[in-house]
């Protein structure tokens, strides 16, 4: 499999639901990677909703930092959606992605500004440790999107 910083793509039944259910398609966005001396490597995955209402004046989720993706701006998404960055990620391992790779559909990459954005935005978030946040910062210099503000060794 061949996701890069800034993929966007699809996983159909996605077998790892954060909060129980049933296994359902989820789209992500690939924000980074562990570093070399990871034990288990892992890409880390953002995840995007179309329960707009949610971010709405009167939704549960009103207060989160987030990023409203139109599908007319950005015509890799097949529908409005949202990026929550008051949410967590995921991390999950690359082998883990690579064995149910019939599962997943790449629909495109976003543009560096949006992924500077993106970063930025993570960077705030209480919910990814300072070794996340680290390994998110060097994968973003790897793919080549440099002078971002490093992150604080610790919170």
């Amino acid at each position: 499999m061949n996701i890069e910083l800034g993929t966007v793509f699809r996983w159909n039944n996605f077998p790892f639901p954060k909060y129980g259910g049933e296994e359902k398609a989820r789209w992500f966005i690939c924000i980074g990677f562990s570093g070399i001396f990871a034990q288990v490597a892992v890409a880390y995955l953002c995840t995007t909703t179309t329960h707009l209402q949610q971010f709405g004046p009167a939704g549960k989720r009103k207060n989160h930092d987030h990023f409203k993706f139109s599908k007319d701006q950005f015509p890799i998404f097949e529908q409005d959606c949202v990026v929550d960055f008051d949410a967590p990620i995921y991390d999950v391992e690359i082998a883990k992605i690579d064995n149910d790779i019939a599962n997943i559909e790449i629909k495109g990459k976003l543009a560096q500004d949006t992924m500077r954005m993106v970063y930025k935005r993570f960077l705030r978030s209480p919910f990814l440790s300072p070794v996340t946040l680290r390994d998110i910062y060097d994968s973003f210099n790897k793919a080549g999107i440099t002078g971002l503000l490093r992150p604080k060794a610790s919170r």
